[in-house]
C-alpha cells in the first residue's frame, strides 16, 4: 500500500476511515517513517477544514494507543509536533468550542513548554484581544507557575493585552493561592522600585480594566499610579452604567478600600493628596450603594480641625457632592447632617456646603 501524501485525499472523509487508512499503512509499510507524509497530509487537511473535534479526537485516540502499546500509537508523538507547529491558528479557531477533549489536547500539546505557551497567549491577545476566552485549568496553572517563578520577568515580557486578561481572570480561579495574589499586591503597594511594574499593570488595565486590581491602587502611595487607577474606574463606571458586572464588583469591594484610604490613611495621609484625587474619590462614592457615605464621609466631616488646616477642610468639601448624590435616596442622612450643622467645631465653609443639601438650596 503506497502512502498518499495529498491532503485533499482526506477531504470530507469520516475520521474513522482516516484512522483505518493509517492503520493499514502501518501494517503494509516496511519502514514506519514512510507513513509520516500521509499523517502530515491528514492533519493538515483537518486543520485547514477546521475539523476541531476530529483533531481532538484523533489526538486523544493516538495518545491512548501509545500509552497502551498499540502499533498506531507510533503516530502520537509526530501528531503532537505537527499540531504544535499550528498551535496559534488552532487555538484561536477553537475558542468558540466548549469541548473537554479540545482543552485536553491543547494542554497536552503545550505541556511544560512555557516559552511556547507565552508565545501563544501573546499572539492571541496581541492580534485578537479575546478577553472573554476560556483556557483549561491546566493552562491557567502553567501560566501561574510561570508568573510565580519570576513575577517581575513575567510582567516585563507579557504582552499588555495578555496581562490584562491574566489579571482579570485570576480572581475567578478557585485554585489561585493567596500567596500569588499577595505578590501582585506587594508590587502595587510596597515595592519601592516597582513603579515600572505597576505602570505595566496599569497599561494592561487601560486595555481591559479589572476592578479587583484597580481598587488596590486606591491605596497606592504613588500619586501617578493612584490617579490613573481612580480615573480608569470612574471612566469605566461612567461608560458602563448598564454593565452590572463592573458595578457589582465595585459596590461589593470599594467600601473597604475607600475607608482604608480616607479614614484610616493606611498607606498615605489622605488630606495631603492632590485635590483632583479627592474629587475622584468623591465621584466614585456616587457609584456605590451609599454605604461609604455613612461609614466614611460622615466620620470625615466630624474630624476635628482645631488648627483650621485647609487640607482637612478641602477633604471635607471634596466629599460634599457625594453626599448630595444620596440625600434624596436616604432620608436618614439629613438628621445626621443636621447634627453636624449644630457642631460649633465644624468649619464654617463645610457647614455652609452641608446646609445647602439639608435645606435643598443652591
Amino acid at each position: 500500500m503506497n502512502p498518499i501524501a495529498d491532503k485533499d485525499f482526506f477531504r470530507g472523509k469520516p475520521l474513522q476511515a482516516c484512522i483505518e487508512y493509517l492503520e493499514k499503512l502501518l501494517t503494509s509499510s516496511e519502514e514506519k517513517e514512510d507513513t509520516l507524509p500521509a499523517l502530515n497530509a491528514l492533519i493538515e487537511n483537518l486543520v485547514e477544514t477546521n475539523r476541531m473535534f476530529d483533531i481532538a479526537s484523533i489526538y486523544i485516540f493516538l495518545k491512548s494507543a501509545a500509552a497502551n502499546g498499540r502499533e498506531i500509537g507510533f503516530f502520537y508523538e509526530h501528531t503532537n509536533r505537527i499540531l504544535k507547529r499550528n498551535i496559534n491558528d488552532l487555538f484561536t479557531k477553537s475558542i468558540t468550542y466548549n469541548n473537554t477533549e479540545l482543552r485536553e489536547t491543547f494542554s497536552d500539546i503545550l505541556g511544560t513548554d512555557t516559552g511556547r505557551l507565552m508565545e501563544l497567549v501573546s499572539f492571541i491577545f496581541r492580534k485578537y484581544r479575546l478577553f472573554d476566552m476560556k483556557f483549561s485549568d491546566n493552562i491557567h496553572k502553567q501560566l501561574i507557575k510561570v508568573a510565580e517563578k519570576d513575577i517581575h520577568s513575567f510582567i516585563e515580557h507579557a504582552d499588555s493585552n495578555f496581562l490584562a486578561f491574566y489579571l482579570s481572570t485570576l480572581p475567578e480561579l478557585g485554585f489561585v493561592s493567596r500567596d500569588h495574589i499577595e505578590h501582585w499586591i506587594h508590587i502595587i503597594l510596597y515595592q519601592i522600585d516597582g513603579e515600572r511594574y505597576s505602570q505595566k499593570i496599569l497599561d494592561a488595565m487601560q486595555i481591559h480594566p479589572s476592578f479587583n486590581f484597580l481598587l488596590i491602587f486606591m491605596l497606592s502611595p504613588r500619586e501617578h499610579d493612584r490617579f490613573r487607577a481612580l480615573s480608569m474606574m470612574k471612566n469605566a463606571l461612567s461608560q458602563r452604567r448598564r454593565d452590572n458586572s463592573f458595578r457589582n464588583i465595585f459596590i461589593k469591594n470599594s467600601p473597604y478600600f475607600i475607608k482604608k484610604a480616607v479614614v484610616e490613611s493606611a498607606f498615605y495621609d489622605f488630606h495631603e493628596i492632590p485635590i483632583a484625587h479627592k474629587e475622584l474619590f468623591s465621584q466614585l462614592v456616587c457609584f456605590t450603594d451609599g454605604k461609604p457615605v455613612k461609614e466614611v464621609i460622615i466620620p470625615l466631616l466630624k474630624t476635628e480641625n482645631p488648627e483650621k488646616d485647609q487640607k482637612i477642610t478641602e477633604s471635607k468639601l471634596a466629599f460634599v457632592p457625594a453626599i448630595a448624590c444620596f440625600a434624596d435616596e436616604f432620608p436618614d442622612l439629613r438628621p445626621l447632617l443636621t447634627v453636624i450643622l449644630r457642631d460649633p467645631a465644624i468649619e464654617i465653609e463645610v457647614k455652609e456646603a452641608i446646609r445647602k443639601i439639608v435645606y435643598g438650596t443652591k
